[in-house]
């Protein structure tokens, strides 16, 4: 073998990582990767949901969850997570962090996925009935539509709490103040999914357990100088454009509710 022959052929080995990491460098495919995981997400939480029997299902409910109180106004940081889970998307710049990513957040859905099958947890008559609150409230009609869209199942673990974490995780991996300010979202997703009713305290352990697995599981082998692509995290118009969409998505809520959107009423 000639020495440009060997000198192409390492510089080919050296960039086989890199070429690897590259597939998620646009904003495209990243869209796209991020729609493949929210629709795992999504089906498979719906199919598991409605595959259960909440007769056979189990409760992991204790004395402690009974003296949280329910706080309807809670709505607003439980709905917190269907925006905190696209965070990532906002901070990390670098490809090779966003693969793993990816990964992270697929290994955590189908972890929770499992266990929801395996072992499912209900929340029947454990959670309030929307139809007594007054639902020409704003947040009680968030309730409500929380109520709807979410089965009385899937509850250990919560895959609102493990998602939010994971989520701030990863934005400290990518530059830890990111991550430091994603603090207070996952302090808001832990509080409410219990004084929401939707979850009991054993549940939001169980997320925290989940999303440190995952997390670890793929970042733990990251090394910046060996599989960085470029800097690791975008500037602060990452996390200002995040909290901007935050406020389109309530807006949009919000414009819903005016509108009188009731499905549950259908």
């Amino acid at each position: 073998m000639t020495s440009g022959t060997s000198d192409r052929v390492g510089r080919s080995l050296a960039d086989e990582p890199r070429e690897r990491t590259l597939a998620l460098d646009t904003l495209t495919s990243r869209l796209v990767a991020a729609g493949l995981v929210l629709l795992m997400d999504a089906v498979g939480y719906h199919l598991v949901g409605l595959a259960t029997d909440t007769a056979q299902a189990h409760s992991l409910r204790l004395s402690i969850d009974d003296r949280i109180p329910f706080l309807p106004w809670s709505v607003y940081l439980y709905s917190w997570v269907y925006t905190a889970m696209l965070y990532p998307l906002f901070v990390v710049r670098c490809s090779g962090l966003f693969r793993r990513t990816v990964e992270a957040y697929a290994i955590t859905i189908a972890v929770s996925l499992v266990v929801f099958a395996m072992f499912p947890v209900t929340s029947v008559g454990f959670r309030p009935d929307p139809a007594t609150l007054d639902q020409s409230v704003f947040h009680n009609w968030g309730v409500a539509l929380t109520f709807f869209v979410d089965p009385p199942t899937n509850l250990f673990p919560s895959l609102h709490l493990s998602i939010a974490t994971l989520a701030a995780l990863i934005a400290g991996r990518a530059r830890p103040l990111f991550g430091w300010c994603a603090a207070p979202m996952v302090l808001a997703v832990a509080v409410s999914i219990t004084t929401m009713k939707q979850h009991f305290v054993l549940d939001g352990v169980g997320a925290l357990a989940v999303a440190t697995f995952a997390f670890r599981s793929r970042f733990a082998s990251f090394h910046e100088e060996r599989d960085a692509t470029g800097p690791l995290a975008y500037s602060w118009r990452g996390p200002v454009g995040y909290l901007f969409f935050h406020g389109v998505v309530y807006l949009a809520l919000y414009v819903a509710f005016r509108c009188g959107f009731r499905p549950w009423d259908g």
